[in-house]
């Protein structure tokens, strides 16, 4: 289950152009076990850019952008992860896949600034990491990674997108398997440092890591 969850975390959009988003839906290899985790993978990723949608019609103007992201935020903490099969995982990680491509889409549309794409990035990368290792008890080593490229932003988005990582990953606390509230600070550290400073790297370097 951990090789399932790490493989997951670490697969998000494959790249491709902004206006592809909405046409290619790319199913992690891990995703691919059966039709039912295909559908599921496939499921969150629309509701996850569903999600993103709704939120801007809410707002709708790229002087609000700040605005836009908080109920972004706020919308994806709604759908807590509550379940370890596979079929919830594929749901979960297909979503905040959605969510990824089309908020780079509504950054890229509205010229939104490099830092603002790479914090909210960064926080929900990390809150997706935490509900995850809270939810199994720590991941392993991610050993997948494919990521989408970032078409208008560079090292300020990295910069920035470390430093939400970093916070809300610290902060951040959620329920376990048992339904108790547990911190994600013991997952960032000691035997699980590695893991999450790699997935931190993953989600937030610019120029992607070598396969």
């Amino acid at each position: 289950m951990k090789a399932l969850v790490t493989i997951l975390l670490a697969l998000v959009a494959l790249s491709s152009a902004p206006a592809a988003f909405a046409q290619v839906i790319v199913i992690p290899p891990a995703c691919q076990r059966n039709s039912l985790t295909k559908s599921f993978y496939r499921s969150g990723v629309m509701q996850g850019k569903v999600l993103v949608d709704r939120a801007w019609l809410s707002v709708n103007n790229c002087d609000r952008l700040e605005t836009f992201t908080d109920i972004v935020v706020a919308n994806v903490e709604s759908y807590t992860l509550t379940g370890s099969s596979d079929y919830n995982i594929c749901r979960f990680t297909g979503l905040h896949d959605g969510v990824f491509q089309q908020l780079d889409n509504v950054w890229t549309s509205c010229s939104g600034t490099c830092c603002e794409e790479g914090s909210v990035i960064g926080d929900l990368s990390a809150r997706m990491y935490c509900q995850l290792s809270i939810l199994l008890g720590g991941l392993a080593e991610p050993d997948e990674f494919v990521r989408r490229p970032v078409f208008l932003c560079g090292f300020a988005f990295q910069m920035c997108c470390d430093g939400d990582f970093f916070g809300t990953s610290l902060t951040y606390r959620g329920l376990d398997a048992f339904g108790d509230l547990q911190e994600c600070l013991p997952y960032t550290d000691g035997e699980y440092f590695s893991v999450w400073d790699d997935t931190r790297t993953l989600q937030c370097t610019y120029t992607p890591p070598d396969p």
